[in-house]
């Protein structure tokens, strides 16, 4: 085993020091508890790692659609943190980090055309990070259609992903068709990172990237086809959601479980994979969250025990965003009067995040 670096214990330390900054269980109930958006802003902005992001909110105005957003580009911050302590990791991760960045700012802009507001997108990305970004971000707060949003991507591989919505209907919202495009190359950019495949029987060594990378691609795949086998899809529909270009499993698996009759039969067929035991200890009946259980459990011990810097900040990075989507439950939540009891439940990691 290759000797870390001073540059990897730095990054180690700081993931590891982050990661100690989380939400615990407490804070989860007490946000989940609030019964107003500004009583649940207020709340929201006493978090620490939160507070810088939210600083420029007022609690007595704050908004659903605000809240969210601030605390996505929270996240930036914590990339470029990360990117800042470890220049091993190579420019292929720093680039996947920003491309994400950028898919998160395209989808806001869009999000609030679909709204009616243009306007209200506002970018927010942290120095490293814009020196990296591929996206002219002075033009997406000018743009006010696809046209617009189009010209303003020109020169960027968005504007080739993205050509589709030339012909999308506004009406119908541009969104819908923009986010699975962006997904799509989001999903190549993270396959490409992937080493190579290790040989027969390593799989009782420490994961690594590679593993980190199959484990996110199949719990896509799987979400994916459980649910298009539910809504009685056809399988060439199926096999075209099943994205299987980074997997865990063999092909003979995949056949099996996309030829599955219904649900039940499907999960029946997914038990005798390498991910039945794991997921046999969540009671969840929807397969999706049972799967998100299971990623958040792997990615919150590798970030404890792997000594790979580029695996722990990817699971970092992963833990983070859990939350920050644990966050947009909660606030949905009190958007829509829901009882604090019967929100933690939708909330992963939340039980095992105690002090």
């Amino acid at each position: 085993m290759p000797v870390p670096s001073k540059a990897s214990n730095a990054v180690l330390a700081k993931a590891r020091a982050l990661y100690g900054r989380r939400l615990l269980e407490d804070d989860y109930r007490r946000l989940a508890a609030c019964r107003t958006m500004p009583e649940l802003a207020l709340a929201l902005k006493t978090l620490p790692l939160y507070a810088p992001a939210l600083a420029g909110v007022n609690p007595v105005f704050a908004r659903r659609a605000q809240l969210e957003a601030q605390l996505r580009e929270s996240i930036f911050d914590r990339y470029d943190s990360l990117c800042r302590f470890d220049m091993s990791a190579g420019d292929e991760v720093y680039r996947y980090f920003a491309l994400c960045c950028d898919i998160d700012e395209i989808t806001t802009c869009l999000r609030c055309l679909d709204a009616g507001n243009p306007g209200d997108y506002l970018y927010k990305l942290p120095d490293f990070l814009q020196q990296r970004t591929l996206v002219d971000l002075y033009k997406l707060p000018k743009v006010t259609d696809a046209a617009s949003l189009l010209k303003a991507l020109r020169g960027t591989p968005y504007a080739k992903v993205l050509a589709p919505l030339r012909d999308a209907d506004p009406a119908r919202g541009l969104l819908v068709k923009a986010e699975p495009l962006l997904q799509q190359y989001r999903h190549e950019a993270l396959v490409a990172l992937a080493p190579g495949v290790k040989k027969k029987g390593s799989y009782h060594a420490r994961p690594g990237v590679r593993e980190y990378i199959e484990l996110e691609c199949d719990v896509a795949a799987l979400s994916n086809a459980a649910r298009l086998i539910r809504m009685h899809a056809s399988l060439k529909q199926i096999d075209r959601a099943a994205r299987r270009d980074c997997t865990a499993l063999n092909e003979e698996e995949w056949k099996d479980l996309l030829a599955s009759a219904d649900v039940a039969a499907f999960k029946e067929r997914l038990s005798q994979t390498r991910y039945g035991a794991p997921l046999e200890r969540y009671p969840d009946d929807v397969l999706k969250e049972r799967l998100r259980r299971y990623q958040y459990e792997w990615c919150r011990k590798w970030l404890r025990f792997s000594t790979d810097p580029t695996l722990v900040m990817l699971c970092y990075v992963y833990l983070a965003r859990s939350e920050v989507t644990n966050l947009s439950h909660i606030i949905e939540g009190v958007h829509y009067g829901m009882a604090a009891d019967d929100i933690l439940p939708l909330l992963v990691g939340c039980d095992a995040e105690s002090a």
